[in-house]
């Protein structure tokens, strides 16, 4: 909410050249001050609506699955090796003979392929390397499709959805840490 504020405040205090958030072919920098407005009255105003005040739940001790834990270990292992790889080759290879949304769609292939068989073998998925996974596909699909890519933007609207879906993810107990399966 404090973001919203300072950039309406910023809106009207800057030259019209220094704020710049193009909708079309018009430059309207208020709406971004909006939405951030709404976002965060929204939040507020649901941040009291989890129910009706219990005790606080004791969390069972979790015994690690020694099996789940190397298994885990080892995927890990995989797919940030797959990804060191990847990384090299976009680094030797010119953008001439690849072109940058490949290999965005590659490393986003590789770190959703890491928490599908994460999830495969019934261990919580890492909610860090899912949302790489999603920001590098979308980047490297839009970067592909030749629109000019802002990916600030990109990475706060997957935020923003990551948030909203985040209910649904804790509820089936999706996320989390992989010694907790």
């Amino acid at each position: 909410m404090t973001n919203a504020v300072l950039i309406a405040i910023l809106t009207f205090v800057l030259p019209a050249d220094e704020m710049m958030f193009t909708v079309g072919n018009s430059n309207l920098p208020i709406v971004p001050a909006i939405i951030l407005g709404i976002v965060g009255i929204v939040l507020l105003a649901t941040a009291g609506s989890r129910g009706k005040a219990v005790a606080p739940d004791v969390k069972p001790v979790v015994t690690p699955d020694p099996e789940k834990v190397a298994l885990n270990k080892q995927l890990e292992t995989i797919g940030w090796g797959c990804f060191l790889v990847m990384l090299g080759g976009f680094m030797f290879i010119p953008d001439t003979v690849v072109s940058k949304g490949f290999w965005s769609i590659g490393i986003g292939l590789i770190m959703l392929g890491l928490n599908l068989a994460r999830y495969m073998n019934k261990i919580r998925m890492s909610g860090f390397t899912t949302f790489l996974g999603i920001l590098s596909l979308i980047t490297g699909v839009i970067q592909l499709i030749g629109l000019v890519t802002d990916e600030g933007a990109i990475l706060l609207i997957i935020l923003g959805a990551y948030l909203i879906a985040k209910p649904w993810f804790d509820k089936r107990q999706l996320f989390g840490k992989a010694e907790e399966s």
